[in-house]
């Protein structure tokens, strides 16, 4: 049978609350700190909330242009006009290249024939003239088929000026019909050309000169007649006369650059030397 309340013992009366106490006191302790963080939040300022980040343009690189529309390629042209007809050459000037001598002068010819028949057509024999005599033929095999409008081409190496004809013949690919173009071609020599020219200027003769018959001009001097001691001192030749009074080999400036035959003369550098007493004889130099 339970006891009532009334009669629990005292000191267990006392036992529980001062667990209750306890209880109290560590439950206080617990929510302290929890609330004195809180209240101190609550007192402080509140902080500005930060601006957002604006992004600023991409700056454009130097010299970077817009992009331009891309436009479709116009259609090539022809390149025949209405007046054409056949196949066309222009006339065509060449001017050779030598060496000093004038004795090796080389150059290519350009040939140009242009296609404007309508259809295609195969090139198969080259011709060349030279005051009308045929002086060169060249067959093509296979031979190179030229489009309408298209060009066909050819360098042909040459040697001598003149003036000249190309034939070239065509038809179209396997056919046997024949069919032909010509045009004139003219070899100049503008280096040569110049050069006598030049000794026209100088009153002087071209021909060839020395061992070698090299092709050159001998020009007139505008010194001739002046008394010279060494063979620096003209423009052509010092010809020997005498000795002057000092021993030393005294002449007169040839009237041309160029002279054959032995002849006396004064050699270039003569007046640098010692002059020789008695002066010996004066031997002839041969010259061609």
């Amino acid at each position: 049978m339970e006891r009532p309340y009334a009669d629990w013992p005292t000191d267990d009366s006392a036992d529980v609350l001062n667990s209750c106490d306890m209880d109290k006191t560590s439950l206080l302790s617990f929510a302290v700190p929890v609330l004195l963080p809180l209240s101190v939040a609550l007192a402080a300022p509140v902080a500005p909330s930060p601006r957002p980040v604006v992004a600023k343009p991409a700056a454009k690189s130097p010299g970077t242009k817009p992009s331009e529309p891309v436009r479709k390629p116009e259609p090539p042209k022809s390149a025949c006009s209405p007046m054409d007809s056949g196949f066309v050459m222009q006339p065509i000037e060449v001017s050779l290249k030598c060496d000093e001598s004038w004795e090796k002068c080389e150059s290519d010819i350009p040939l140009r024939a242009k296609n404007c028949t309508g259809e295609f057509q195969s090139v198969y024999r080259l011709e060349m003239y030279e005051n009308g005599r045929r002086s060169l033929e060249l067959e093509f095999d296979p031979a190179p088929v030229v489009g309408n409008g298209t060009t066909w081409k050819e360098m042909i190496p040459w040697t001598t000026q003149g003036d000249l004809e190309a034939v070239v013949f065509f038809r179209p690919p396997g056919s046997s019909g024949e069919q032909s173009v010509r045009g004139s071609i003219k070899i100049a020599n503008k280096g040569l050309t110049s050069a006598k020219a030049a000794c026209e200027q100088c009153n002087g003769v071209w021909g060839r000169y020395g061992v070698n018959r090299i092709q050159g001009c001998n020009c007139k001097t505008t010194d001739a007649g002046k008394v010279c001691n060494d063979g620096d001192d003209c423009q052509g030749l010092c010809l020997f006369r005498r000795y002057d009074d000092q021993a030393r080999e005294e002449g007169v400036c040839s009237e041309q650059q160029r002279m054959t035959g032995c002849i006396s003369i004064v050699m270039k550098g003569q007046s640098q030397l010692k002059p020789r007493i008695p002066p010996p004889k004066k031997l002839p130099t041969c010259l061609d």
